[in-house]
């Protein structure tokens, strides 16, 4: 089993320079995809939990571009635009041009949206989430045809199409549409239906493994081979310190950094797994892989780590060299 690493590097509380330096150095050393993220603010996490935070943050698909011109073979993505706030055919339209620029290495990730915050500040209505998932399997569909090149009419609730075209196509044969969310009885029959890429929540592998069961039986409802949808992972921000407690301390004063209040900052860096020595990311990794996860995308904010991030390119080295032997032997 293998499993790739990207990152999706936070675009708040960094200057721009330093943004696209963190992008140069992701696809100098190898890793498999660079993201941004489609928030307005630093989403830190329910508003219930860290309160509302403030601060500077740069536009996920304009970091995109950016990153488009400064490096040379890693995929680029934004992971994922919220369906409210993008438009399905502009979407196309923006992941096509990224595709062009990029020299054929975007992907296009969508869902349904999580934070009230992100559609309240701009008058984007926020409904409850069975609406919100409503919006998304419209989204998709829109996405998806328009990706396969064919004329797309909808009369939809929240979106429609009229005789819509994407015209010139993306550069890839098939540039891949990725479905984040992990709900299973809504989300996960959406990404059997449309997606090419899923990317799921949360960070245990067990329930990553359930979940992975769940979309099997959906794809098996509609006849679709499961193996053609590619099971990707969002993971928390790893940091690699010889110790656990050097590592969680050190953690603590980023997530604080971007706005996390201290207590809440102290307690999810000491429940995450990728806080600590070498030995203990690269076993997470494996379990991740085990469960089924072809890719884990962490979360990588300012002030950017050198010693974690060439600690990472290491351990994916180290998988990759593992696994090749695996079928060579």
């Amino acid at each position: 089993m293998s499993i790739a690493i990207g990152l999706q590097v936070w675009a708040s509380h960094v200057a721009w320079a330093d943004l696209m330096d963190a992008g140069r150095s992701i696809d100098g050393l190898g890793f498999e995809s660079l993201w941004s993220n489609d928030h307005f603010f630093p989403a830190l996490g329910p508003e219930s939990v860290v309160g509302p935070v403030d601060g500077p943050i740069f536009e996920g698909w304009s970091v995109l571009g950016g990153w488009a011109a400064v490096t040379s073979r890693v995929r680029l993505g934004c992971l994922v635009s919220g369906a409210a706030y993008r438009n399905p055919g502009l979407l196309v339209r923006m992941a096509t041009a990224l595709d062009h620029a990029s020299g054929g290495r975007a992907v296009l990730g969508i869902g349904a949206g999580w934070h009230e915050r992100d559609h309240r500040m701009y008058g984007i209505a926020f409904p409850g989430v069975g609406e919100r998932l409503d919006r998304l399997a419209e989204a998709a569909a829109i996405c998806r045809g328009l990706l396969d090149g064919e004329r797309v009419s909808m009369a939809g609730t929240w979106y429609s199409a009229d005789d819509a075209v994407n015209d010139p196509p993306p550069l890839q044969s098939r540039l891949p549409l990725v479905i984040g969310g992990s709900g299973e009885k809504r989300t996960l029959r959406i990404v059997a239906r449309h997606a090419d890429w899923w990317n799921a929540d949360g960070n245990d592998p067990a329930e990553f493994a359930r979940l992975n069961g769940v979309l099997d039986e959906h794809c098996a409802a509609i006849g679709r081979d499961p193996t053609s949808i590619r099971r990707t992972i969002g993971q928390p921000p790893p940091l690699v310190r010889p110790t656990p407690r050097q590592a969680q301390r050190d953690l603590a004063a980023i997530l604080m950094r971007h706005g996390m209040p201290a207590d809440v900052a102290r307690d999810t860096a000491a429940a995450n797994h990728y806080a600590g020595p070498v030995s203990a990311i690269s076993d997470r990794l494996e379990a991740m892989a085990e469960a089924g996860a072809s890719l884990a995308v962490f979360d990588w904010m300012a002030p950017f780590d050198p010693q974690t991030l060439e600690a990472l390119a290491g351990i994916a080295q180290t998988l990759s060299r593992r696994v090749n032997a695996n079928v060579l032997y």
